[in-house]
C-alpha cells in the first residue's frame, strides 16, 4: 500500500497503469511475458504518485468551482455516461462520487492551464528540432499490393506441392500469373487480389516473404497456415518517414502535448522532493 502525504493510493490505479505500460511495451515487441514486470510496476507506481501529487497541489492552489459551473459539467458527464449505456439509476447512486470527480477535474484543468501559461511558444525552429528528435514516431511501414495463389495439401501433400511448383514454372515461362492464380487458387471465393498489405508484423512468415520480394517479383512456393502459397508483388511502396512539411500540424500538436506533459512532470518532481511517500509492503 502506498500513501502520499497521508492519502492512500487505490491499488487499482497502480494496476491499471501497470497493465497499460506493459501492453504498450508488448505492442512494440519490447518484451515477452513477464521479464520486465518489476520495472513496469515501478513505473506505474511513480506515474500514479505523480498524478496524486499534482491533484493535491491543484486542490491547494485552485478554489472549488462555483455551483453552476459544477452542475453544468456534471450534467455533461452524466449525458456522456448515458450515451455509453449507463442507466439513470446507476448514475443517481454514484452522483456524489461523480460530483467529486467533476470538481477535481475542473480544478486540475485550471491548475494545468496555470502551469502552462508561461511556457515558451513553439516556433518553427523548435518544431523542427522536436521533429528531428522524434522522427521515428512518424515512420510509415512499407506496403505492397499482392496477387495470391494458394493450394491446400489435403490427403496428398506431395501431389499438391508438384502442382503448385508446376504452376510457378508456367508463370516463370511467361504465363499470366493473374489468370493462373484465378484458375487454380483453392480459395472458395476465387479471390486472388489481396489488395494493399502493410508490413506491420516483422516476424510473421507471410509478411516476411512478401517484403523480401521486389516489385513485380514472383515468390518461391512457401508454406503458411496449412497452405502452399505463391505471391507476386504488383506494386511496392517502401517504408518512409514523411517530411516535416507534410506533418507540420500533427507535429505542432504532439510537440505541444510533450511540452505540457514535461512541465507537469517537472512540477511533480519538485513536489515529490517535499512530499511524504510511504510504502507498506504488506
Amino acid at each position: 500500500m502506498i500513501t502520499v502525504n497521508g492519502e492512500t493510493i487505490d491499488p487499482a490505479l497502480v494496476e491499471d497503469a501497470f497493465l497499460r505500460i506493459k501492453s504498450e511495451a508488448e505492442s512494440r515487441s519490447e518484451i515477452s511475458c513477464c521479464e520486465r514486470d518489476e520495472e513496469f510496476r515501478h513505473k506505474a507506481e511513480d506515474e500514479v504518485i505523480e498524478g496524486i501529487l499534482l491533484a493535491q497541489e491543484a486542490e491547494r492552489r485552485v478554489p472549488e468551482p462555483n455551483r453552476d459551473e459544477v452542475r453544468e459539467a456534471l450534467e455533461n458527464s452524466l449525458r456522456e455516461w448515458r450515451s455509453h449505456g449507463a442507466s439513470w439509476d446507476m448514475l443517481e447512486q454514484q452522483r456524489d462520487q461523480l460530483r467529486e470527480e467533476t470538481v477535481a477535474r475542473l480544478r486540475m484543468e485550471r491548475f494545468a492551464d496555470d502551469v502552462w501559461r508561461d511556457l515558451p511558444e513553439l516556433d518553427e525552429a523548435a518544431l523542427r528540432e522536436w521533429y528531428d528528435e522524434n522522427a521515428e514516431l512518424f515512420r510509415k511501414p512499407g506496403r505492397a499490393r499482392v496477387r495470391h495463389l494458394v493450394r491446400f495439401p489435403g490427403d496428398d501433400p506431395a501431389a499438391e506441392y508438384r502442382k503448385i511448383t508446376g504452376l510457378r514454372g508456367e508463370v516463370l515461362d511467361g504465363a499470366n500469373f493473374a489468370e493462373v492464380a484465378k484458375e487454380h487458387t483453392a480459395r472458395e471465393d476465387g479471390e486472388t487480389d489481396l489488395g494493399w498489405i502493410e508490413h506491420e508484423r516483422t516476424l510473421n512468415p507471410f509478411e516476411a516473404m512478401l517484403f523480401s520480394l521486389r516489385e513485380g517479383e514472383l515468390s518461391p512456393v512457401f508454406s503458411y497456415e496449412q497452405g502452399l502459397h505463391l505471391v507476386r508483388i504488383e506494386e511496392l511502396e517502401p517504408e518512409h518517414i514523411p517530411p516535416f512539411e507534410e506533418l507540420e500540424e500533427t507535429i505542432r500538436e504532439q510537440a505541444l502535448a510533450d511540452q505540457r506533459r514535461e512541465a507537469l512532470h517537472q512540477l511533480a518532481v519538485q513536489l515529490r522532493e517535499k512530499a511524504e511517500v510511504t510504502r507498506d509492503e504488506d
